[in-house]
């Protein structure tokens, strides 16, 4: 699943009948669909009389040649009955020959020419995807929606831009239209991959469980499914279930350092030291920026009185500080983040608090107070098994804590159905 603890979204690109735009992020991995490739053979087999050169242009761009397709285009007029084809076929030329400027002016001309015709606005979208010109790209891919809803791969390519825009809330909505629709074109496990990703990144883990394990009815052995839903309940303190998934993760894909990295933090739960260090050992290897896991090993050898390991792994520590000048001030940035956590907590902005002391306690994992701050945030609102876990992982750097002790009773007793005790719980904390 998720390097760097997350997944990454690619947009990969492939040249046969089927066009795919290349776009990456920095999140997890996943594939537009072009539907190029689609409006070129509307293009072609229009009519009898569309021009032969439409065709034969067409051809090209299916084989990989844009550019030789764009020359051939050059030879038509932009006037008659097939003006707007011609612009659309160049604006797809352009787009795979990473103009986009002139692409854009392109497939302009083809709309304003067309303007209610659905196939154009998803052609032009996914091209301004492809220069992550997001905001543009759904504009022209909720307008081909709009137009023509049944347009093959129009909702799904929509909801995947929306995806790849952060939007997933709508997106996932656009995929829950596509699974209830009839006509649905897209395969079921492209569709519930997505709704599966829009589930992990809304942090909704029993939808992100359910979603998952949906995807292996269809593709038994995907490692990124059994990353996430092992993930998901480790968040639920759903321990038992979340540590044999995790480990099957693990064995599919190896190289993946976040099962090893959770599997880490269940072991030093249960008090398994020797187990905890080497899958902690382990994602350190797999991904040695992960400041957590390296605070975590640093503070097991410490404890265990290991001087050389504690040593190797504080020399780790001081120097991804020093790899960065920004790292190096992390303790400044943590405790902005955390105090505009506070005063969005003030304002009764939870969701925004929440994530604010999350960024906190990533960015300065030596200061336990962002992860109590979390851990009330989910207390408050309703999420008491999420705040249990989370208490636990701050117990097992510090059994003694006694905040997280404090808040931990009252996690208990929620999660227990006994919600009067909330008015218990203790303010959250400026950092110290």
């Amino acid at each position: 699943m998720m390097r760097s603890s997350r997944y990454r979204y690619v947009f990969s690109a492939l040249f046969a009948s089927v066009l795919l735009l290349c776009v990456v992020t920095s999140e997890q991995a996943f594939f537009v669909r072009d539907v190029f490739a689609q409006e070129s053979r509307r293009v072609a087999a229009g009519d009898q009389t569309t021009p032969a050169l439409l065709d034969q242009a067409k051809q090209l761009v299916q084989k990989g040649d844009a550019q030789g397709a764009l020359a051939l285009l050059q030879q038509a007029g932009t006037r008659g009955p097939h003006a707007a084809d011609i612009h659309t076929m160049k604006g797809i030329c352009l787009a795979l020959l990473s103009k986009p400027v002139e692409s854009a002016a392109e497939f302009d001309q083809a709309i304003a020419l067309r303007p209610n015709y659905a196939p154009t606005y998803l052609s032009s979208g996914l091209a301004y995807a492809t220069f992550d010109n997001l905001d543009r790209a759904l504009d022209r891919l909720e307008m081909a929606v709009k137009l023509d809803p049944a347009l093959p791969g129009v909702r799904y390519n929509y909801a995947l831009v929306l995806a790849r825009a952060g939007k997933y809330g709508e997106s996932e909505k656009q995929v829950d239209l596509e699974l209830a629709s009839r006509e649905a074109k897209e395969s079921a496990l492209d569709l519930w991959r997505l709704k599966a990703r829009d589930a992990y990144y809304q942090k909704k883990w029993q939808d992100t469980v359910d979603a998952y394990r949906k995807t292996l009815e269809f593709d038994p052995q995907w490692p990124e499914a059994y990353s996430a839903i092992g993930e998901a309940l480790f968040s639920l303190n759903r321990s038992e279930e979340s540590l044999s998934t995790l480990e099957k993760a693990a064995s599919l894909d190896p190289a993946n350092e976040t099962p090893h990295a959770l599997l880490g933090k269940l072991y030093q739960d249960a008090g398994k030291q020797e187990k905890a260090i080497a899958e902690f050992e382990t994602a350190h290897r797999l991904m040695p920026s992960d400041r957590e896991v390296t605070y975590r090993l640093y503070r097991i050898y410490s404890l265990k009185g290991d001087t050389e390991n504690a040593d190797r792994l504080q020399k780790d520590l001081e120097n991804l500080l020093a790899s960065n000048q920004a790292e190096a001030e992390s303790e400044t940035k943590a405790m902005v983040l955390n105090n505009t956590g506070i005063e969005l907590e003030k304002k009764g902005d939870l969701a925004g608090a929440l994530e604010h002391y999350e960024e906190a306690a990533k960015t300065d994992v030596s200061n336990l107070v962002f992860q109590r701050n979390a851990a009330l945030i989910l207390c408050k609102t309703g999420r008491a098994e999420e705040a249990i876990r989370r208490l636990h992982d701050i117990l097992t750097i510090d059994a003694d804590d006694a905040e997280s002790l404090q808040i931990l009773a009252v996690a208990n007793e929620l999660a227990a159905g006994n919600l009067a005790v909330k008015k218990t719980l203790p303010a959250t904390q400026s950092a110290h």
